[in-house]
């Protein structure tokens, strides 16, 4: 078991993984976004990888500023496979985002990750790993 960068040939995967979240973006169109966000300094995707090579799980992190509270990190998506969900790859996988964040060039002063409300086991996890409940998230569809 591994954990190591994501790679464009990891798009089925990922597109699957996503689905067991809702997430429901084809391998196409994964493998387009990976092209992009691969290219980019101020993300990371990782993926662990169980002992025959695949994908248990994966977790994309980015780093940004905003002009009023300045430089901080966020966990973008997060999914580990349904079957292995409680066995440590999770934590890993955190981890591992956040060594990521704290090491990026931008020197981030915190980590954000949003969470469905009704995702309550998850809410569970991240305070679990010392994460605080501090806001909400609201959404507003614009199309396409």
């Amino acid at each position: 078991m591994s954990i190591r960068g994501a790679q464009l040939s990891d798009a089925k995967a990922i597109s699957i993984l996503s689905s067991q979240f809702g997430w429901n973006a084809s391998e196409d169109e994964v493998e387009a976004r990976l092209e992009i966000i691969l290219g980019r300094s101020d993300h990371q995707i990782l993926v662990y990888e169980g002992n025959a090579g695949e994908v248990l799980g994966w977790i994309h992190a980015g780093v940004n500023i905003i002009v009023s509270s300045g430089k901080y990190g966020e966990i973008l998506a997060f999914v580990v496979c349904e079957g292995v969900r409680g066995s440590g790859i999770g934590g890993d996988l955190l981890l591992h985002a956040e060594t990521w964040i704290k090491g990026h060039a931008c020197r981030a002063t915190s980590i954000v990750i949003r969470c469905n409300n009704e995702r309550k086991r998850t809410h569970e996890f991240y305070t679990r790993n010392g994460y605080d409940i501090t806001m909400i998230g609201l959404r507003k569809m614009i199309g396409r």
